[in-house]
């Protein structure tokens, strides 16, 4: 589900675009873990809104920037 949110949010897809890219796109199955190749859909897009649902704006914010984060090691140690 984060993957899905991440993926969502950079390329700002609807919850239904983002389910169906997901599972023509290999690049973006392997950044969500999977090891093989799946021919069917992560979820169903509605789960994408209930989970945000109950992480609410704050969890989902939380998320994104540390996923951010994570993939930019030493920023935060950069002068600005």
């Amino acid at each position: 589900m984060a993957a899905l949110l991440y993926l969502k949010h950079v390329y700002a897809l609807s919850d239904e675009d983002v389910v169906e890219r997901w599972c023509e796109n290999p690049y973006w199955q392997h950044f969500s873990g999977e090891r093989y190749f799946r021919h069917e859909l992560p979820c169903d897009p509605s789960s994408l809104v209930r989970w945000r649902q109950r992480i609410g704006e704050e969890g989902c914010e939380w998320l994104l920037a540390h996923s951010i984060e994570a993939a930019t090691p030493g920023w935060r140690d950069q002068a600005p």
